[in-house]
This record gives C-alpha cells, sequence and structure tokens, in this order.
C-alpha cells in the first residue's frame, strides 16, 4: 500500500532548495537564511512521524518502495552527492535541527566525516564498500608523537637498497597506489570546481548585471564556452535560461561584436534534439511556472528551429495544454512568420488551421494578408481558424471581411467571425451585428453577437442590450445563457443607465445573470 507522502515531499523539497542555496551563497545571504527559517517550519512534519529511515540511490531517496520527490533536480543532486561518499541509509531522528541538515550538506560536499558529531539527530549508514572507499581516500593524519603507518610498499624489480638508505628513508607507496580506489569511486570530488549547471546560473546572472559591451561580450562569451557542456547535461532547464538570457541581451545590445557573439552562442546551443525535447516539456502540465516561463523564452527564440516543432506539437496536444505553445509563438513575433507561411499551403487542413491560428498570434503586419484569403476555404476548420487569427493580430481593416462569415453555415465559423469583428474596434460594424440579431438562430451565436455589440459600444448598443436582458414573457421567456451574454455586454458601456441595470440583474433569479451582473459591478 501506498505512503502518503505530502508533509515529506514538504519537507524534502525545502532541504533540496536550501542545499542548492548553499552551494550558491554563503550562510549568511538573506536566501540561504530564509530557506533554513523555512526547513525549520517543515522540521515538526518529520518529528511527528517518529524515526524516519530514507534509503540512498544514485538517483535520489527511497521510503517504503517509493521515491521521494523523483523529479526534483536539487534532492537527487543532493542524494548523488551522498551515495557517491558511500551513505546507503540515512535516519532522521525526532529534534532534528535546520542547523543538523547544515552538517548533513557538509558531508554531501566532502567537507566533514559520515560520523561528525554536527550531524546531531541525523545518522548515516555507510554501505560495505562504501565505508572501505572512504578509508583507502582518507588521508590519514597522526596524532602528535606518533608516527604515521604507511601502507605497505609492493615488491620492488630492482636491488634492495643499503641498510642505511631504508633506515633514513621509510617506505613510500608507489605512484598510483591510490588510483583503483578513486576509479573504483565512481566520481572525484573536487572543492574548487563548480558543477556546471553552477557556473551556467552563474554565467546567465553575469549577462544581466553587464552594463558595458565589454562586460557583455566577456559574459556571452563565457556562456558560449559552456555550451558544450550545458549540453552534456541533457536536461532543458539551464540552456532554457541560458537562451532566454541571451534573447533578453538581444533587445538591448547594440554593438556588432556583441550580437555576433550572442548569434555564435545562440547557435552552439540550438541543438536540435534539445530542442525538441524543450517543445515536448511545454506540453508537459506539471512543469513549474518559472521553468515554463523560461521554456516559452527559449523556444520562441529558436523560432526558426523550433516553430514547425511546435506546430507539430500544437496538433497533437489537448485543446486545454496549448497555451504554452501559443505563448512561445507570441514570444517569437515575426521570426515565427516564415516558417509558418509555408504551412498554410499544406493540403491537410488541421495544418492549415493550426498554422493560420498561430499565424494570428505572431502580430506581425503581415499577418492580416496571409489570412483574408482563407476566410474563404472549402474547411470550415480553416475558416474559423482564419476568424481567430484575425482577431489575434486585431485591426479595424479585419472588421469588414469578416463580415460574411455571419452567415457562414458553420455555427464555430460565426462565433468567430463576431469575436474578430468586435475584436476590430470599429464601432460602426455595430449596425450589422444588431441587424444580424434577429435573423440569428443559434443561441450560442447569439450570444457572442451580444458581447460583440457591447464591446464595440456603439451609440444604440445600450437599448439592444437592455433589450435582450429582459427575461421576457410568459411565452417567449429569453434563454438564460442569451441574457447573460446581454448583461455582459452592458458592462462595457460606461452610461449610469447601464449601472443601474447591472445592480438589478445582480439579484435576478437566474444564476447565470445573476454571476454576470455581479462580475461586471466588480
Amino acid at each position: 500500500m501506498a505512503v502518503d507522502t505530502a508533509g515529506v515531499d514538504r519537507a524534502l523539497g525545502a532541504i533540496g532548495t536550501t542545499f542548492r542555496l548553499t552551494r550558491l551563497y554563503p550562510p549568511s545571504h538573506p536566501a540561504v537564511m530564509e530557506a533554513l527559517r523555512q526547513i525549520g517550519e517543515a522540521l515538526p512534519v518529520l518529528a511527528a512521524l517518529g524515526t524516519v529511515e530514507w534509503k540512498i540511490g544514485a538517483t535520489g531517496l527511497h521510503w517504503h518502495g517509493q521515491q521521494l520527490l523523483p523529479r526534483n533536480s536539487q534532492v537527487a543532486e543532493l542524494a548523488g552527492l551522498l551515495y557517491a561518499r558511500g551513505v546507503r541509509v540515512i535516519t532522521l531522528n525526532p529534534g532534528m535541527t535546520a542547523d543538523h541538515v547544515l552538517a548533513l550538506f557538509g558531508v554531501a560536499m566532502g567537507t566533514i566525516p559520515p560520523d561528525d558529531a554536527a550531524l546531531g539527530r541525523i545518522a548515516l549508514a555507510l554501505g560495505r564498500r562504501g565505508s572501505h572507499r572512504l578509508e583507502r581516500l582518507r588521508t590519514a593524519t597522526p596524532a602528535a608523537g606518533v608516527p604515521a603507518v604507511p601502507l605497505p610498499a609492493p615488491p620492488a624489480a630492482s636491488a634492495p637498497a643499503t641498510p642505511a638508505v631504508a633506515a633514513a628513508s621509510p617506505p613510500a607507496a608507489a605512484p598510483g597506489a591510490h588510483e583503483p580506489a578513486v576509479r573504483r569511486s565512481g566520481a572525484v570530488f573536487r572543492p574548487d570546481v563548480l558543477p556546471i549547471d553552477v557556473e551556467a546560473k552563474r554565467a546567465v546572472a553575469g549577462l544581466g548585471n553587464a552594463a558595458t559591451p565589454e562586460e557583455q561580450r566577456a559574459a556571452v562569451e563565457k556562456l558560449r564556452a559552456l555550451a558544450p557542456q550545458l549540453l552534456g547535461l541533457h536536461d532543458t532547464g539551464p540552456v532554457a535560461d541560458a537562451i532566454a538570457a541571451l534573447d533578453h541581451l538581444l533587445t538591448t545590445a547594440r554593438e556588432p561584436a556583441v550580437l555576433a557573439a550572442i548569434d555564435q552562442t545562440a547557435l552552439a546551443l540550438s541543438d536540435r534534439a534539445l530542442v525538441e525535447r524543450m517543445v515536448r516539456r511545454l506540453g508537459e502540465p506539471r512543469v513549474p511556472p518559472e521553468q515554463r516561463e523560461a521554456l516559452v523564452a527559449a523556444v520562441g527564440a529558436l523560432a526558426a528551429v523550433s516553430v514547425p516543432l511546435v506546430l507539430d506539437a500544437f496538433l497533437a496536444t489537448a485543446a486545454e495544454l496549448r497555451p504554452p505553445y501559443r505563448a512561445a509563438i507570441r514570444k517569437a513575433a515575426d521570426r515565427a512568420l516564415e516558417p509558418l507561411q509555408g504551412r498554410l499551403a499544406d493540403e491537410r487542413a488541421p495544418v492549415v488551421a493550426a498554422a493560420a491560428e498561430l499565424v494570428g498570434l505572431t502580430g506581425s503586419p503581415q499577418a492580416v494578408a496571409l489570412l483574408l484569403p482563407l476566410v474563404h476555404h472549402q474547411s470550415e476548420f480553416v475558416r474559423e481558424a482564419a476568424l481567430i487569427g484575425l482577431a489575434e493580430a486585431g485591426g479595424r481593416e479585419i472588421s469588414r471581411p469578416a463580415m460574411p462569415a455571419l452567415k457562414d453555415e458553420s455555427v464555430p465559423v460565426r462565433v468567430a467571425a463576431a469575436r474578430a469583428i468586435a475584436a476590430g474596434g470599429d464601432p460602426a460594424a455595430s449596425t450589422v451585428l444588431i441587424r444580424r440579431l434577429e435573423q440569428e438562430p443559434d443561441e450560442g451565436v447569439l450570444a457572442e453577437l451580444l458581447r460583440a455589440i457591447g464591446r464595440l459600444g456603439a451609440l444604440d448598443a445600450l437599448e439592444v442590450l437592455a433589450r435582450y436582458a429582459e427575461p421576457g414573457g410568459m411565452r417567449h421567456r429569453r434563454n438564460a445563457t442569451v441574457r447573460a451574454a446581454a448583461v455582459e455586454g452592458l458592462r462595457n458601456i460606461a452610461r449610469p443607465e447601464a449601472r443601474g441595470l447591472l445592480e438589478l440583474y445582480s439579484k435576478d433569479k437566474e444564476p447565470a445573470v445573476r454571476k454576470a451582473a455581479e462580475a461586471a459591478l466588480r
């Protein structure tokens, strides 16, 4: 039976965050002190469980057969360092404090031994091979007045030394005597070298702090030197952060040398396989917000490579998971137009429809010219997508071409046409919308027409919306959806009469109408 690990996960998440911060900043840094405070708040959850024993693997921590926070890279990094030092089990006893957790970090970093008294209520158990390995690698420190016991020297092939020389020189270990032990350890701890992801974060921070062209170029060159190692991590997070920082610097840099360095560094980081993983990651529902923001910026910056991949992923993703892809195209802006333009002539209607919707998101002045011919496409999906794209592009020039679509045989196309006309922002178009109200048989389209009329805010809009907001007589009682749409339209009318109607309908018997009026009054 699975164990509920929610409380443990929260405490372990705070420990993982603090571990990463302690590798970036000194203990006196405000971020580290705040993280330690959060650990102190989370420790009572562990204390309530009594003695807790976690098994340590190469990729994470395990408890009752479950891996704790399997996707948390900070916890995985802490566990990996402890595992490399031979630690196989960690036991947490009630009374543990944040200082004991800091001592645990010291064990992972190799600054204190696994049996140090500073660990307090934390006990570490070493594996047999791990403890033997740590003893072999540990430098012997003789006590005062006690001679060190040297390691036995291997048998020499040459003639034995003279007794005088042997007495003067104690036997020394042959060169390379410790090399097999180092190789068996699987990793060599080097306290003078930072992990590549930490180096990359510092390089990204240097890009943001660089003020002069010389500083900017030096920061970009440093990031470029780290590119091969960053790609070797096969992790989308650090690469996305680096590309997003380069794209941000591109908007402020003016020197040709800096621009050229940014272009070369971005090219070095734009590995196609990694870009594909970034695009797939965008569609995953459980991506942290800050990481998703970096992915959106990176995918948008690499439009020449990423846009075809985004289009394919957009088609294969459920509608509720598509917003990140739309955000990436908005970020790409004009850079996405050329890759999408060629897909507007595809033989497959779904591809054309997706490309048309994304073209409108670019915000390019050319988008309207590309989308207008598709309003008359034979596929209703393409016609709808073209109108959605026009609504995203905006501008008064889209109102008149969208009006014929109000009579389209497809209900979704008529809804999209009403939204496009509203997005055009031309009050004169209200005349066509009001005339269409009496001819529209579908209540969903009727509701969208009323919202569009309110959004355009023409002089006669108040009278029309007030009429459709009324409940009607016993024989011709209006649908609640239509009435709620009329009330939503009233919120855009800046007149006292509209305010009075909203206050009246905030006490309506229909829940949909009442909620619409209450929302409009906020």
